[in-house]
């Protein structure tokens, strides 16, 4: 597909039509990244148990690090690239394009030196114990060792989409994702390498999803280049500037497990701490599907902005606005019926975890409707370029109203009230990003 007739399908075809055309492939590689998640912890669970599972824990803000790195550059870079599109600008897209994958490298290849290098500070960093000290580390050396591999498979379906290639993108995901799960059952379960095993798995699906991708961005079927003008301050203010705004919110949610982590540790047992564990792996699940109804809507609305055409931009917005809540109440019915179901998957026959976890699910999750909502305007916010306000949201909703909402509901609640912080938090954040639109 040329630039041309590509840039022409963005600007004059339906707007619901496109939407869906961009959806459906996000959707099905956002559901492939739940599988492989979820089968993370499935077998974590069976091979490592409850120890295992609370390792993996301590360990879930690394890939919250390493999507903060992808996305910032990613959406950064991509909003550029198809705004410049909107108006004709192509060296311009080249040299975004440029900036983000150079950025990104090179950040990611620093990680993966000192990450591992540094092992044991960094895991005491991400609040480890003592006690589970050589269980973290068993898990995150491989995964540190790949941090280049990781920040880049975060960005690569999002400059790939940009690159008109969302059916690409869904394939790069599902490749890496289905490898990921044939080699944890292979490795955690027939060979018995634990968490070690797991961590492998990962590793390895990550360098395979990247080297799929990369085909695409040096033979003929891609519209961007890179491009040997690297020094455009202008181009990187930018790039940071609008990727800011994603990558406050990925840290934010990995800066939340380990406040909760620190809390549970002080206040609760170990147990506790497993059935938080599995919530917040189904909430990296949800969060991720959701970031797809926006990601999807993302090359439309930033296209539709750089052409002037603002009636297709908001119609864009709204669209993606509607189908993003509308899944996430069905969603919640889900869970709302079935919470013990869903817990059980991940507790070994534990009936004292599923039992925790089943109430961790019904009480955390009535947070997703919000959470549909701020995502879908905090990625509208950064296609169109209002970097400042998508990035002071995304503090507020992310650190501000967090720590608030968790010392409210912790002193009213104790406990439990950990269940219902980012339900309050997330409500403020929707009232604040509708505050914003309204100024725009």
């Amino acid at each position: 597909m040329s630039t041309k007739v590509s840039s022409n399908r963005l600007l004059n075809d339906r707007v619901h039509r496109l939407y869906l055309h961009y959806l459906f492939p996000t959707l099905i590689a956002m559901a492939s990244n739940s599988l492989y998640c979820l089968a993370d912890v499935f077998f974590i669970s069976k091979g490592a148990g409850s120890t295992g599972l609370a390792a993996l824990n301590i360990a879930m803000p690394l890939f919250t690090l390493y999507s903060a790195i992808g996305l910032t550059f990613g959406v950064g870079g991509a909003t550029i690239m198809s705004i410049a599109e909107g108006t004709g600008h192509m060296q311009e897209r080249n040299q975004a394009f440029t900036c983000s994958v150079l950025g990104m490298s090179v950040i990611g290849l620093f990680i993966a030196v000192f990450g591992t290098i540094f092992a044991q500070p960094f895991a005491y960093m991400l609040g480890s114990s003592q006690e589970l000290l050589p269980h973290v580390m068993e898990y995150m050396r491989p995964i540190n060792a790949c941090a280049m591999f990781f920040v880049i498979n975060y960005a690569g379906s999002i400059l790939l989409r940009n690159d008109h290639a969302p059916k690409l993108a869904m394939q790069a995901t599902l490749c890496g994702n289905i490898t990921n799960i044939i080699l944890d059952y292979l490795l955690v379960m027939v060979f018995g390498m634990g968490l070690f095993g797991a961590s492998i798995a990962t590793a390895l699906s990550a360098v395979l999803s990247l080297l799929f991708m990369l085909p695409h961005f040096f033979f003929k079927q891609n519209t961007v280049h890179f491009y040997k003008d690297i020094f455009s301050i202008e181009v990187w203010k930018r790039m940071l500037m609008n990727g800011a705004g994603s990558g406050v919110l990925e840290i934010s949610a990995g800066s939340v497990v380990l406040i909760f982590n620190y809390v549970i540790v002080q206040e609760a047992d170990q147990l506790f701490l497993a059935a938080y564990a599995i919530v917040t792996n189904i909430a990296y699940v949800t969060k991720g599907l959701l970031n797809g109804f926006a990601q999807a809507a993302q090359p439309i609305i930033s296209t539709n902005y750089g052409a002037r055409q603002k009636k297709r931009t908001q119609q864009a917005f709204h669209i993606s606005l509607i189908a993003s809540s509308l899944f996430a109440l069905l969603l919640y019915i889900l869970f709302l019926l079935f919470p013990n179901t869903v817990a059980a998957i991940f507790s070994d026959g534990d009936m004292q975890l599923i039992a925790s976890a089943g109430d961790g699910i019904r009480f955390y999750f009535t947070s997703l409707f919000f959470t549909a909502i701020i995502t879908m305007i905090l990625y509208y916010l950064q296609a169109i370029e209002c970097s400042r306000a998508a990035t002071i949201l995304a503090l507020l909703k992310g650190f501000v109203f967090v720590i608030i909402s968790l010392f409210i509901m912790v002193h009213l609640f104790g406990m439990n009230g950990i269940w219902f912080t980012i339900t309050l938090a997330e409500g403020l954040a929707v009232l604040s990003g509708f505050w914003l639109l309204k100024k725009l």
